[in-house]
């Protein structure tokens, strides 16, 4: 019985030469050998049962197709094998052929009843060639290199001795230390080119697109086209590159801004990023989002050596990243914001002390303050020159930056206005509170910093442990996401790193 290895971890070339390896075999038989086929990779088949008919058999080992990426279904198939022979001649008389590189087949070598002769490959690291050598030893069978296959028929003691002649026997210890073909610990297969294909149209395309944003649609660009034509004049072919890199970013990005106007997130999209300080334009900041995520699913494919785990993981995790990104610099801002707040007001106060008004006060914040204080502060001062109420303007600026304490300056300078006072007075009352609020925060904050890394490190062990394992020992993984029962654990595990997250988030946040 041939024992055909059909994975899709076999280069092209390879592919062919284990099919040539295997009709060589069967065609060295002698000619009252019945031969049958078991295909197999993570499962096992079998392809034709035992006959004389050759040609079906040569027939069934060219067109068998190939799937999956693993080597496991081994051992099932040795079973089969015996099964299907057991009808057939004295025990003497029966014996398997394995053809494999033995890809992700860890640990012991499988049983095996029959004896097993084997011709093994090696392209990767996870290829375990000495767990085929072993399986050959321990059944009493020999190996060969894939150009001597045919010399394995001559173990049968019905050949002919012409035909014995011909096919001498091979040493097993000499075969046993008969290496594969040399190759690199990474093959060129058609999972991996693709991958580093889309891998590098993925970066290039960041590149463009990254090119474009910068000197595309701004005023930038005009200024820079000014000034330039006074200066020495560019070669024709970095001309027309950064021609064609307009161009093609420029379609990129028309085709982002109606996507999100139709979608209605181009304005959501625009306030964030506003928030975030950032100058780009929504359609600009999908364009570079949409690159990130395919670099992200190529590598993330080519890590797993799967589409279906690193495209939609890759996809989520760039989506998720652009979000996450905004967030930060949003949390950012706002945090600086309120560092800033006290010293912004002390020299508001002090403005006030001096005879300056309100707004005369606020734009001496706007000349000498810092940012974000000042490019905030500058946008309520520009609404009250086109008509908006100061108090109104900077209650608008507490609702952007999210800022309690501004929430609470603002109703102060409401009530100054409507019964009088000393308005420099009540926002230095004001400042001492902001101050002592900040004491106390910053201080539950170092009393809380062994808790939140413990809640860091208890969320992200799972995960990283997962990812290593998976990297490492991809077999022993994929249980949990080829079965009903691994699924079923692998969304319990994320559903309870979530629940236990948002719990120890609920423990160590104090509010002050």
């Amino acid at each position: 019985m041939i024992l055909l290895d059909v994975n899709l971890s076999f280069p092209a070339a390879q592919a062919s030469a284990e099919q040539r390896a295997a009709v060589d075999y069967l065609n060295a038989l002698p000619r009252d050998v019945a031969a049958g086929l078991i295909t197999f990779n993570g499962s096992w088949t079998l392809v034709k049962r035992p006959t004389t008919a050759r040609h079906l058999v040569a027939a069934a080992i060219t067109s068998a197709p190939r799937s999956d990426f693993v080597s496991t279904g081994l051992g099932g198939a040795l079973s089969g094998a015996a099964s299907a022979l057991s009808s057939l001649g004295p025990p003497a008389d029966r014996r398997v052929l394995v053809l494999s590189d033995a890809e992700e087949l860890i640990g012991a070598a499988p049983a095996s009843t029959l004896p097993a002769d084997v011709v093994t490959w090696r392209f990767e690291s996870d290829d375990n060639r000495a767990v085929m050598l072993s399986l050959a030893a321990a059944t009493g069978g020999r190996a060969a290199s894939p150009a001597a296959a045919a010399t394995l028929a001559a173990a049968f003691p019905a050949a002919s001795p012409s035909q014995a002649a011909s096919h001498p026997a091979v040493n097993p210890s000499a075969t046993a230390s008969a290496a594969a073909p040399p190759s690199a610990p990474w093959h060129l297969s058609a999972r991996l080119l693709g991958s580093v294909g889309a891998l590098v149209v993925a970066f290039a395309a960041i590149v463009i697109v990254a090119s474009g944003v910068s000197i595309s649609g701004r005023r930038g660009r005009r200024l820079a086209g000014q000034v330039g034509q006074y200066g020495p004049a560019r070669p024709a072919d970095k001309q027309a590159n950064e021609e064609n890199q307009g161009k093609v970013a420029g379609a990129a990005i028309g085709l982002a801004e109606r996507a999100l106007q139709a979608r209605g997130t181009d304005r959501t999209l625009a306030e964030r990023l506003d928030l975030a300080g950032l100058t780009i334009r929504p359609a600009e900041f999908t364009v570079l989002g949409a690159c990130a995520s395919f670099v992200l699913a190529a590598g993330l494919t080519i890590l797993s050596g799967a589409f279906f785990i690193g495209v939609p993981a890759g996809l989520v995790a760039g989506w998720l990243g652009a979000r996450l990104l905004l967030s930060i610099r949003i949390g950012r801002r706002r945090a600086a914001f309120g560092d800033q707040l006290p010293d912004v007001l002390q020299l508001v106060a002090s403005s006030l002390q001096s005879g300056f008004s309100l707004g005369q006060a606020i734009d001496a914040v706007v000349r000498e303050g810092s940012q974000p204080a000042a490019s905030e502060f500058s946008r309520a001062l520009g609404e009250t020159r086109i008509g908006a109420d100061l108090a109104d303007t900077l209650d608008a600026v507490a609702a952007r930056m999210d800022s309690q304490d501004m929430r609470w300056t603002v109703m102060a300078i409401r009530i100054q206005r409507s019964v009088g006072g000393n308005l420099a007075e009540v926002l230095r009352n004001t400042i001492a509170t902001m101050r002592e609020r900040a004491f106390l925060r910053r201080h539950v904050k170092a009393l809380s910093a062994e808790g939140r890394l413990s809640a860091y490190i208890l969320v992200a062990l799972p995960i990283l442990l997962g990812g290593w394992l998976f990297y490492s020992s991809r077999s022993y993984m994929r249980l949990l996401y080829t079965t009903p029962f691994g699924l079923m654990m692998l969304i319990g595990a994320g559903v309870l790193v979530v629940v236990g997250s948002l719990w120890m988030r609920a423990l160590i946040k104090v509010e002050v």
